[in-house]
This record gives C-alpha cells, sequence and structure tokens, in this order.
C-alpha cells in the first residue's frame, strides 16, 4: 500500500474513533449531569407491586376505583380533540359514524429527546350517534381499531354533558420504540361540547393497604398519576416535575380516611409525625426506611401561616402559630401559602397567597435559621385598566412585606364573604364613583 494511501487511511480511522468517543462521551455528560433521557424514558417496568414495607410488613394490594375518587382523580390527564383523523390510524371501528370526534390524550412522563419534548398519547375516538355514546380506544398503539371494544358512556357526576367511560387496559406509554407487556387500567371522561369538547383519562384504581412505623399502623395508598405504568420517585435535580410524579396518600391522621392535604407527590423521604423516611425507588417493593436529617430552621416573621414546600427530597405541610419551623436542610421551593387569624368569635379568616415571593425559592442549612420576612403589615394595592368601551377595571391585591401578594377574597370559617362595596375618590374626597365589587 502506498504511503499517502495509509496515512490517509489512519487519518479516517482517527476521525471516526474521535466522532465515536465525542458522541458516547456528549451521551454521557448529558444523561448523567443533566439526566435528560435523550431516548426516551428507561425501560417500562410491568408493576404489580405486592408489598411495600418497613421490615416486612405487607402492605399493598389494588383497589379499583369509584368515580370521583380523590386519589384518582388526581391522575387526570386532558386531551383536545382534532378536526380530521390522527396521523398512524390505519382502521377504524366497525359502524363508526362519520361525525365521530377524534383524540389524542397524553399518558406517561414528559421527557427529553434528540428533536425535544415528548409525551406519549392514546388515540381515541367518541362516536356521540348513539345513546348511550361510544368510545374506542387504540389501547395496543397500534393505530388499528378494527377490533377496538365499544366503551359505553353513563354519567360521570361531573355536569350534564360529561360521561365516564371504561375502565380499560392501555398499553403503557413507550417512546423508545421498544415492545412492553406492561399494561395501565384507565376511565376516560369527556367533558364540554363541540370544539370545547375534551377527553380525559385517569388511573383505574391504585395500590393500597397498611404500613406500621414506629409501631403505629397507617392505611396508605400509591397513584400512578403520571399514567407510565410504574410507581416512581420524583427526582428533583432532573426536568421531572412534581405534576408529574406519581403520588403518595397517607393517612396521617389515622381517620380511616385520605384527605386532599393527606396526599403528596411520590419523593425521595416522607415526613411522618416527628420522623422522617428515606422511600427508595423501587418497582416490586419499596421500604419506608428512617433516617435523621440535619435541621435547620425557617423563619417566616408571620404568626398563623401555612406552607406547602417541596425541597429536593420531600414534600413538606407546615403550619403553626408563631411561622417558625424546625425543617430538614435542602433546596425548596413554595407551592402554598396562606394566613389565617381567628376573631373574637372564634371564626377563622384566612388570606390565600397568589404570588409567592421570596417563599418561590429557599434553601435551608442544617443547624442555621433561614429567614424569608412575609407577611403583615399588608398593603392594598390597586391596578386600573380599560374594560368595556367607557369603563375602568379596578384589579384589587394585598402585597406582603416580602413582596407576595394575596386575594382579597378573604374567607372567614372556609367561606368567601360578599364581595365588597367600592368607592372611588377624588383627591379632595369627593365620591367620583360607587358600586358592587366582583370576585375574578
Amino acid at each position: 500500500m502506498k504511503r499517502p494511501i495509509k496515512i490517509l487511511l489512519v487519518t479516517a480511522i482517527t476521525a471516526m474513533s474521535l466522532v465515536v468517543l465525542l458522541f458516547v462521551g456528549g451521551f454521557i455528560y448529558f444523561h448523567y449531569f443533566f439526566k435528560l433521557d435523550l431516548f426516551g424514558p428507561g425501560p417500562i417496568w410491568d408493576m404489580h407491586p405486592e408489598a411495600w414495607a418497613q421490615g416486612e410488613f405487607p402492605l399493598m394490594k389494588y383497589v379499583e376505583a369509584k368515580k370521583g375518587d380523590l386519589l384518582v382523580g388526581s391522575s387526570m390527564s386532558w386531551g383536545g380533540g382534532y378536526d380530521g383523523v390522527p396521523v398512524g390510524t390505519n382502521a377504524f371501528p366497525k359502524g363508526l359514524s362519520d361525525k365521530a370526534r377524534w383524540f389524542a390524550v397524553p399518558m406517561g412522563r414528559t421527557t427529553f429527546i434528540l428533536w425535544g419534548w415528548n409525551r406519549s398519547t392514546v388515540r381515541a375516538v367518541l362516536d356521540e350517534s348513539s345513546s348511550p355514546p361510544k368510545l374506542y380506544i387504540d389501547a395496543a398503539r397500534t393505530g388499528d381499531l378494527s377490533e377496538a371494544q365499544a366503551l359505553l358512556g353513563a354519567p360521570s357526576g361531573l355536569g350534564d354533558a360529561a360521561m365516564w367511560f371504561g375502565p380499560v387496559a392501555v398499553e403503557a406509554p413507550s417512546t423508545t420504540g421498544a415492545t412492553s407487556d406492561a399494561t395501565v387500567k384507565v376511565s376516560f371522561v369527556s367533558t364540554g361540547t363541540g370544539d370545547n369538547q375534551r377527553l380525559g383519562a385517569c388511573a383505574a384504581g391504585y395500590m393500597a393497604g397498611e404500613v406500621k412505623l414506629d409501631g403505629q399502623a397507617y392505611r396508605v395508598a400509591v397513584i400512578d398519576r403520571n399514567l407510565d405504568g410504574r410507581y416512581s420517585t420524583v427526582d428533583r435535580d432532573s426536568d421531572e416535575k412534581w405534576w408529574q410524579a406519581d403520588a403518595l396518600a397517607l393517612d396521617l391522621d389515622q381517620d380511616g380516611q385520605f384527605s386532599a392535604m393527606e396526599v403528596q407527590p411520590l419523593m425521595k423521604a416522607v415526613h411522618v409525625k416527628d420522623a422522617y423516611y428515606t422511600v427508595p425507588d423501587g418497582s416490586s417493593s419499596i421500604r419506608f426506611e428512617k433516617y435523621e436529617p440535619r435541621m435547620g430552621t425557617l423563619d417566616l416573621g408571620a404568626a398563623d401561616a401555612t406552607l406547602v414546600a417541596m425541597s429536593d427530597k420531600l414534600y413538606h405541610n407546615l403550619t403553626g402559630l408563631d411561622g417558625k419551623w424546625q425543617v430538614p436542610e435542602g433546596r425548596y421551593g413554595g407551592e402554598r401559602f396562606s394566613l389565617s387569624k381567628t376573631d373574637a368569635e372564634g371564626a377563622t379568616w384566612t388570606l390565600t397567597c397568589l404570588g409567592i415571593g421570596p417563599l418561590a425559592k429557599f434553601e435551608i442549612r442544617g443547624g442555621e435559621t433561614t429567614a424569608v420576612k412575609v407577611g403583615p403589615p399588608l398593603v392594598l394595592k390597586v391596578e386600573a385598566g380599560a374594560a368595556e368601551a367607557g369603563q375602568v377595571a379596578l384589579n384589587l391585591a394585598l402585597a406582603g412585606k416580602g413582596g407576595e401578594t394575596y386575594s382579597v377574597g378573604v374567607q372567614k370559617g372556609g367561606v368567601r364573604p360578599k364581595p365588597p362595596k367600592v368607592k372611588v375618590l377624588d383627591s379632595a374626597g369627593k365620591v367620583l364613583a360607587e358600586g358592587n365589587s366582583e370576585y375574578g
């Protein structure tokens, strides 16, 4: 072989090797440092959990939910209708009306792939030409609905036009192209009419049972809230957000019921009374393992405050009379905040925060106090804007000392009073206009 050809060949092989190394190195860098699923999510696990435990206590069994169940309602995901037939649909249900409407309903986590953000959807077609209406689902995700079973609608209790369908088993979503034996059992709800019609999917049931923590028994449930066919904890360092996460319900007050305040994202740790437990990610079983985090102090400088915040590890619901709490160290983001006060008659007045201000992001360090000043004194802010011809809209908000804003719709005993009357005065105190305000 002539020398120039050898040099060219060696150069080509070296260049190809560098390209491969750069590609592999780039994949490792983005995947492990930025936690991006470049080729879609990881393998879908066929999830049939038989036990969660602290020690060897059996826990889980599948419970089929009733319509309107609080736990599965948190998993509802809505999709809009199509003007035509979705791309990739290659066979229709038999006897389908030409007025039937097609939908694409999101199922699964939102993931980042090379060409952008992706969330898997399932095709469905709603035929309201008969009574009751019929819904057909592309349960195998093949585009072939010729043999799809007709799900008959029943009143959902969510409104006159809302109908409930199912449940039905749908193949677990995947953006990798790989096949899976896992299925997700879901129910569907249709609401609205015409161009405003939507179709939603929610988990048809959840895993439920009992767990013993420090000798105390608690009812517990876990919900596949993102409908991806598995139960997994949230990684706050990734692009997965809490509203995409699966949910954990713990009957903390041990009254035998799950309230909205007892449902939280399934995170890496959980707070139960005065103790903390890690919740390692798992497939067929998960354990609550007790741990003792380093604690710091959060001081809001506002009495009678309630704060719901998420750290990079756990979800915390903080309520207290002095606005000061001992909490595990970590990076937190506030989700909800409110102020309350009890009057001389025993009625509790509550102000709900609209713009959370400095509570949006804060950090707690072990052994230190983090002061985030919010709350009184409150200042009324008025913003004027043009409405209809000859009219001016006045928007009212209460601002706290941290720049956070509160709704003027204060609640008394959980009930919002009638909107206040409004007077507009000039600089001399003369009444220019007066009338009733309305809640927005």
